[in-house]
């Protein structure tokens, strides 16, 4: 069922078993997984099924660290989450993320890679992939076919893989909205702001939830149990905005909510030219059967292990000629200032690619100057011909890095307020020694393998003003990271905040560590194991006489 807390009677009371706060990739999941369950469901979100400004607007944060990206854009709040923003790139934490890598301050997960499997696997389904197999080996043959070689690298240098979801999955609102909707026993609201998790005298029990939305009406929820599953940067900013009983926040009794911010530096950097270019790395989307891949070259966990350096791989674009480059620099910017907002949100390589100082006008007279090739380009797509530009064998290396945990890159309230009085955010982001090195020093791995091969030859941008150009990847991790110790973590391995008998949260804040993969699946997997989990307390339904109810 679906209902607009909008036409809500003030002062609603909701009664249900499970309470989920945010309609995402985890929400959804979670939701689902509940579906023809005993237990009564209620999904709460923000938005509505389009993107809305005004709600937008509630995202709105100050960053005072390391440079970086306005918060309100990094997210969508409306149902589906942040799935209405992604590329749809699917990868598996590596086995060395969950591991205690001595080189790494906190790192090591609680559960390991073995037991993240079979909900991994059932993961894949939930985004529309297909069988969970990252393994370079595993798609060896089916890639030579394609003319995909692999280089003859060493052992050092790893092939990763990425499955890439469907257009027609990727929007987890658009693909799951009908069975939210003849769901019995899963209720979801749309704009529905929860404003504060009020608990009981000793703050080791959440009572009930209260609930604005903008038109100004209030409601409550109470549950047995209550999920967070709105991001790495508004779990935790509930958890602190509420402190009516713990002054601090709740699950903050060791100042770890909001702390461990961390996302996948991005850096658009150097050059790699190719005596003959790798098609295995240098193609998008190879398309084997239904399934898309994405490849990007790594170092093995040995080798990040005898360098003590983090997680990376590096993405291979092509250099392309200066008009190519105009028009899709003006394409970009056009569809940044028409299209609607929720389409328009740029990927990481497009804002990496073509976020420059060229005006509109400059890359007009660009474009005019090529009209030769312009045109010659325009008859060749037309008439479905093969097409070459005269482009050179130079590619940009666009690299991804794991980030350390660091307890001073963090999440916490300003002083500002949101239209529904709530604290705003403020983010203070901060690259550490270890991850620059990580990325220099995984550039050098790259160059010297590629000269000792014969393969070509890395130009690594050696200034430090390149730490200017580092970006994030909408990856928000870390801020209630999991751990066994209270005094490490703020869930514990089943997420679960410590000290309260009722709270868990959802999503990638949990993560202790980052790897480098994108965390979509991780999250999705980690869902999956939660409803699970809760599924085995075997709670009796409640009755829900009480609950007051105006459908759509």
């Amino acid at each position: 069922m679906l209902i607009d807390a909008l036409t809500l009677s003030d002062d609603s009371l909701i009664v249900c078993d499970i309470c989920i706060v945010g309609a995402g990739a985890a929400g959804i999941t979670l939701a689902r997984e509940f579906i023809n369950q005993p237990e009564q469901v209620c999904l709460l979100e923000s938005g509505g099924f389009e993107h809305e400004e005004t709600t937008q607007d509630l995202y709105a944060g100050k960053n005072i660290g390391d440079a970086y990206f306005p918060l309100k854009e990094t997210r969508s709040r409306s149902l589906g989450g942040s799935t209405n923003l992604w590329g749809g790139w699917s990868r598996p934490l590596d086995d060395i993320d969950f591991q205690d890598r001595p080189w790494m301050n906190y790192s090591s997960w609680p559960i390991t890679k073995t037991e993240l499997i079979p909900y991994y696997e059932r993961a894949q389904e939930v985004s529309g992939l297909g069988s969970f197999a990252y393994n370079f080996s595993y798609w060896k043959d089916a890639l030579l076919i394609l003319g995909c070689h692999c280089p003859n690298f060493k052992e050092d240098i790893e092939t990763n893989i990425w499955q890439i979801i469907p257009p027609n999955r990727l929007r987890f609102g658009e693909v799951y909205r009908n069975e939210l909707e003849q769901a019995k026993n899963v209720t979801t609201y749309l704009h529905a702001n929860v404003l504060e998790i009020e608990t009981n005298d000793s703050a080791r029990e959440v009572q009930q939830l209260r609930i604005g939305c903008l038109n100004g009406k209030k409601f409550t929820v109470q549950a047995k149990v209550f999920i967070l599953a709105v991001g790495g940067i508004e779990n935790p900013r509930l958890l602190l905005a509420s402190n009516q009983v713990q002054k601090n926040g709740l699950g903050n009794q060791h100042d770890l909510v909001g702390r461990f911010f961390m996302e996948h530096p991005y850096l658009n950097s150097g050059k790699i030219y190719f005596a003959q270019p790798p098609i295995l790395y240098t193609q998008q989307n190879i398309q084997i059967g239904k399934t898309f891949l994405a490849t990007a070259l790594g170092l093995s966990e040995k080798r990040q292990e005898s360098e003590q350096v983090l997680n990376f791989s590096t993405r291979l674009l092509s250099v392309l000629p200066d008009w190519v480059e105009a028009i899709n620099s003006l394409k970009y910017k056009l569809q940044r200032k028409h299209e609607a907002i929720h389409q328009a949100f740029p990927s990481i390589t497009e804002i990496c690619r073509y976020k420059s100082n060229t005006s509109v006008l400059e890359d007009l007279k660009t474009i005019i100057t090529n009209l030769d090739q312009v045109s010659a380009r325009a008859y060749h797509k037309l008439f479905n011909k093969s097409f070459y530009s005269g482009q050179s064998n130079f590619y940009e290396t666009h690299l991804i890095a794991e980030q350390e945990p660091n307890p001073d890159s963090r999440i916490t309230l300003s002083s500002e307020r949101d239209q529904l009085g709530m604290n705003r955010t403020q983010l203070d982001w901060r690259l550490s020694s270890l991850d620059k090195y990580t990325i220099k020093r995984s550039q050098q791995i790259l160059a010297d393998e590629l000269a000792r091969s014969g393969l070509g030859q890395l130009e690594i941008e050696e200034s430090d003003e390149i730490w200017s150009k580092v970006q994030g990847s909408y990856h928000h991790m870390g801020t209630t990271r999991m751990s066994l110790n209270p005094k490490q973590g703020v869930v514990d391995e089943n997420c679960l905040v410590h000290g309260i008998s009722n709270l868990y949260v959802a999503g990638s804040s949990v993560f202790p560590t980052s790897g480098l993969s994108n965390p979509t699946l991780t999250i999705v997997a980690l869902a999956i194991r939660l409803a699970d989990h809760l599924k085995t307390k075997a709670t009796q339904p409640i009755n829900l006489t009480e609950q007051r109810l105006l459908k759509i």
